[in-house]
Order: C-alpha cells, then structure tokens, then sequence
C-alpha cells in the first residue's frame, strides 16, 4: 500500500523531515538552486523519480504525508 501512496504523494518520516521538504521546495520556488532542492530531497529518502518530477518546475508540489 505504501507504494501505492507514493506514487501520488511524497511519503516522509518525521514531521521534521516535513519541514525541510517543505522548506526545499520553497527555496527552490523563491530562485534557489536545483542541486541544493535535489540533494535534500534525496536525503530525506524520497525517490528520484518524485524528485524529478519536483525539480522540473520551481513551485511545483507534491502531497506530502507523514509515516510516523
């Protein structure tokens, strides 16, 4: 099931891991970097796919949920 969810949302761990999703894509839409949004996706485990979906387009989100 949770493949099944991941392919519609970006599954994290933590709500901390939230916050620094949250706050990489909005780096990201406000002018940062793409290297920088990609590496602290890969960090917080979400897969490359999802993250290239994500650094396609400054702004874009994915739902986010949270497996804790």
């Amino acid at each position: 099931m949770l493949e099944t969810i991941r392919a519609r949302a970006v599954a994290l761990r933590t709500l901390a891991d939230m916050d620094r999703y949250e706050t990489a894509v909005e780096r990201f839409a406000s002018g940062g970097s793409r290297v920088d949004l990609m590496s602290t996706l890969f960090g917080l485990g979400i897969p490359a796919a999802q993250i290239r979906v994500l650094a396609s387009d400054p702004g874009r989100r994915m739902p986010a949920i949270v497996t804790e």
